[in-house]
């Protein structure tokens, strides 16, 4: 029930879009320039971290071509005594789905696949779905019934396909759990196409396209990245993504000489902000180191993401690194399923007119979170990018990113 809690409230993050800036906006090649102090987010981080509701973060703010908030505040870790810094890498878990949704849609414009081409064209074991009925407890049995259509490719873009998490689910978790399958960040002697191939023989929590249910839908997405591009998913992130980016903190697992870079994961308690022996927070350092996950994997630091933010923000270049074509952007950012509030573009959650929202952010926003309580939006109309990084699981108080966005808007406009 927790698990599920914490991804509604994800989900009440994610919004809709309009056009991307046409113009190029460049990003700075080395550090960027002294961006100026927002008293009251100051205010803001340094009150939660004496409270001890958070051990640290990072923010970046950027207007335009102006830089105006980029600051860490507490700590990285409270055990050693080491303060929390701006080049401090962080677990981002989910906000990986939109660069691989990011990579296979460049594989969409050299021709690779049609959004509505049915998933079992490029990855057979997925023809014949099956929609689950029932489970039986006392040994994690299924009965389901076929399905009246397959998956398509853009209902793994708009996590639509019935493909669930097994976390998210009591019911789904114990069939998870018998298939033996994994959900990311868990460090053990898999491949990405091992683990889709299980899950291919697993049933569907509905029929495919009914509604938006959050799942390995990205992570499908990411197998199907390396039969396209005939290359592993990392390979391809790092050449075709991370380098002309100049992304060169960004990885599914850490080099050595990073380690002491990884902030540490804290949890919420009565006492404040404590360690955690939560297993998944290893995920970037420890263990097998051999399953790419396209939905949850990557670790990077603020300045990494604000890169990728910024082309997408840029329709698709920076520093004449051409990413995507601009209509591409625009076609990503658009709806592509209605949710009833909230709607999906192709691997981000869209601010659509009709939401009912209490945030300050311009319709046609767009936005992901992850796990670990990091978030990150777009806003077009305002031409602004917004991060926030902390590394918290479980973590209570939610409104330090609504209260972020307060007081940014605030300042900014």
């Amino acid at each position: 029930m927790f698990h599920r809690l914490i991804f509604l409230i994800l989900w009440v993050l994610l919004f809709a879009c309009q056009g991307p800036a046409t113009k190029e906006v460049a990003a700075v090649s080395g550090n960027e320039p002294n961006p100026k102090s927002i008293p009251a987010l100051d205010s803001l981080f340094d009150q939660y971290v004496q409270d001890k509701k958070v051990s640290g973060g990072v923010a970046l703010v950027t207007k335009g071509d102006d830089w105006i908030y980029h600051q860490a505040f507490g700590m990285k870790d409270i055990e050693q005594g080491i303060k929390q810094s701006k080049e401090d890498l962080f677990r981002i878990a989910s906000m990986t789905k939109p660069i691989t949704a990011v990579a296979a849609i460049m594989l969409w414009e050299e021709g690779k696949f049609q959004l509505d081409d049915p998933l079992s064209k490029y990855l057979p074991q997925f023809a014949n779905p099956q929609i689950l009925d029932k489970v039986l407890q006392e040994d994690s049995t299924f009965t389901s019934h076929p399905a009246e259509k397959e998956i398509t490719i853009r209902q793994l873009f708009t996590q639509s396909s019935g493909i669930d998490y097994g976390f998210d689910d009591p019911t789904i978790s114990a069939i998870y759990a018998k298939a033996d399958i994994t959900e990311g960040f868990e460090e053990r002697s898999i491949l990405l196409s091992e683990n889709v191939e299980k899950i291919a023989q697993l049933p569907l929590a509905h029929e495919p396209g009914a509604r938006y249910t959050y799942g390995l839908n990205t992570d499908v997405l990411g197998r199907l990245v390396e039969i396209w591009s005939d290359q592993p998913l990392d390979v391809f992130f790092q050449k075709r993504i991370f380098e002309p980016l100049g992304m060169q903190d960004t990885h599914f697992y850490l080099p050595e000489d990073k380690y002491d870079r990884l902030t540490k994961v804290y949890m919420s308690s009565p006492d404040g902000a404590v360690p955690t022996d939560y297993p998944l927070i290893h995920y970037p350092i420890q263990g097998a180191k051999t399953y790419l996950s396209g939905g949850a994997d990557l670790s990077c630091t603020t300045y990494d993401y604000y890169l990728f933010c910024r082309m997408m923000l840029n329709g698709g270049i920076l520093n004449g690194a051409r990413i995507l074509k601009e209509e591409t952007v625009q076609l990503m950012i658009s709806t592509h399923l209605e949710t009833g509030d909230n709607d999906m573009g192709l691997g981000f959650g869209l601010l659509s007119a009709k939401t009912e929202s209490t945030l300050p952010r311009s319709v046609g926003s767009y936005t992901w979170g992850g796990f670990f309580t990091t978030t990150f939006w777009i806003d077009p109309q305002e031409e602004l990018i917004a991060i926030l990084m902390l590394q918290m699981y479980p973590f209570e108080d939610w409104d330090i990113q609504s209260k972020f966005e307060a007081h940014l808007y605030d300042f900014s406009r």
